[in-house]
C-alpha cells in the first residue's frame, strides 16, 4: 500500500523530503489558497444561478456543494492515497464540526437561529436518513448496494422537491398532511435560496460588462481547490506520521476543521444578516453532500472505507444531529449553542482517547 501511495501522489514525496516547519508552512498556504478559491467558486455559482434564473432551493444546494469542495476533495484525495481512515475521518469530523460550529457559532454571533418547522423537518430529516444509511455502510453493517439505494431514495426526491415550484408540489398526488408539509417547506426553501443568492450578490457589485466573469473563474477555482486539498492531505499525513498521530485522528480533527472553515464563515455571515433559516439549510445540506460525495461514491471504488472509523463517530454525528433538531425545534439560542460546542469538545476528547 505504501508504494502505491508514493507512486500515485508525487506531492507526498516532495512533502516528505522537507523539514517539519516547511511542511507546516506549505500546508497553511494550501489551506488559505483553498479557502480563497472556495469563495471564488461560491460567487461563481451565485452569478450563474442568477443568470440562468434557477430556483432558490436548488441555488442553496449548489452553494452548499461548492462550499463543501475542500472537504470532499480532501476526503477523495486521502482515500485515493491509501488512507481510508483519514478520508472517513474528514467526512464524519466535518459533519460533526458543522453541527457544532456552523449552528452554534451562528447562534452565538446572532443571538439565536430560527427556522420554520416544515423546512427543518425536510432538511434535517433527509440529512439524518443519509447519515444513518452511509454510517451503517462505513461500519460494515449494511451492504454497499443497499446503502447506495437508500441514499438515492432519500436524496433524489429531495432534489426534486428543491427543483419543483411550490404550485407544482401542491398538485402532486400525495397524502394531505405530507402535501401541506412539503408546500410550506418549499416556500421556505425558495426564500432560503434567495437569501443565499442575495448574500452572494452583496459580496461585490457585478456590472453588465463583467456579468459572466465570476462564472468563467469557477473552473480554475475548482482546480485550485483539488490541488490545494491534495497538498493539505499529504502535509497532514506526513506530520501525523512524524508526530505519531493516527491517520483517523488527523482527518477527524485537523483536516475536518480546516476544510470546514468556508462553511463556518458563510454561516456566521448569514446569521448576522438575519438569515437563520438559510444557515440551517446550508448546514444540513452540507452534511448530506459530504456523505454522498465523500463516502457514497468513493466506497464503490475503495472498499477500505468500510470499517475505517469507530462506531462512536457515527453515533456521535447522529446524536448531535438529533440534538440540533431538538434545539432548533424550539429556537436555538446562545445556551443551546454552548451545549452544541460542549458536545463537540466531548467528541474531540473521545476521538483522542480512542485513537
Amino acid at each position: 500500500m505504501g508504494s502505491t501511495r508514493r507512486r500515485n501522489h508525487a506531492p507526498l514525496c516532495a512533502v516528505q523530503g522537507l523539514q517539519t516547519g516547511a511542511v507546516v508552512g506549505i500546508s497553511l498556504i494550501a489551506l488559505m489558497v483553498t479557502l480563497a478559491a472556495s469563495e471564488v467558486l461560491v460567487r461563481g455559482v451565485g452569478r450563474l444561478a442568477g443568470n440562468l434564473g434557477l430556483l432558490g432551493g436548488i441555488v442553496g444546494l449548489i452553494v452548499a456543494l461548492c462550499a463543501d469542495s475542500p472537504e470532499i476533495s480532501s476526503s477523495v484525495s486521502a482515500v485515493a492515497g491509501g488512507s481510508a481512515a483519514t478520508a472517513a475521518g474528514i467526512v464524519f469530523g466535518s459533519n460533526i464540526f458543522n453541527i457544532a460550529v456552523l449552528l452554534g457559532g451562528a447562534a452565538l454571533a446572532a443571538g439565536q437561529v430560527r427556522i420554520p418547522r416544515p423546512a427543518l423537518v425536510v432538511d434535517g430529516g433527509v440529512a439524518i436518513l443519509v447519515t444513518l444509511s452511509m454510517g451503517l455502510v462505513v461500519l460494515g453493517l449494511l451492504p454497499v448496494p443497499v446503502g447506495l439505494v437508500l441514499t438515492v431514495a432519500f436524496f433524489v426526491p429531495y432534489v426534486g422537491f428543491l427543483i419543483l415550484r411550490t404550485a407544482t408540489i401542491a398538485r402532486l398526488p400525495l397524502p394531505a398532511r405530507l402535501s401541506a408539509l412539503l408546500v410550506k417547506a418549499s416556500r421556505e426553501a425558495g426564500i432560503e435560496g434567495m437569501e443565499l443568492e442575495a448574500e452572494l450578490e452583496d459580496l461585490g457589485p457585478v456590472t453588465r460588462s463583467t456579468n459572466w466573469w465570476p462564472v468563467v473563474l469557477m473552473l480554475p477555482a475548482l482546480v485550485v481547490i483539488v490541488v490545494g486539498a491534495d497538498v493539505m492531505v499529504q502535509g497532514a499525513l506526513t506530520l501525523g506520521t512524524r508526530w505519531a498521530v493516527p491517520s483517523v485522528l488527523v482527518g477527524v480533527v485537523a483536516l475536518a476543521a480546516a476544510t470546514s472553515l468556508p462553511n463556518a464563515y458563510a454561516a456566521i455571515r448569514l446569521a448576522l444578516d438575519g438569515y437563520g433559516a438559510a444557515v440551517v439549510s446550508a448546514t444540513f445540506n452540507s452534511n448530506t453532500l459530504n456523505l454522498i460525495a465523500g463516502i457514497a461514491f468513493p466506497v464503490v471504488f475503495f472498499p477500505a472505507l468500510r470499517g475505517s472509523v469507530p462506531p462512536g463517530y457515527v453515533l456521535w454525528l447522529l446524536g448531535m444531529s438529533g440534538l440540533a433538531l431538538i434545539l432548533l425545534g424550539v429556537r436555538l439560542n446562545r445556551r443551546g449553542a454552548v451545549l452544541l460546542l460542549v458536545a463537540y469538545a466531548g467528541f474531540i476528547g473521545y476521538a483522542v482517547l480512542t485513537r
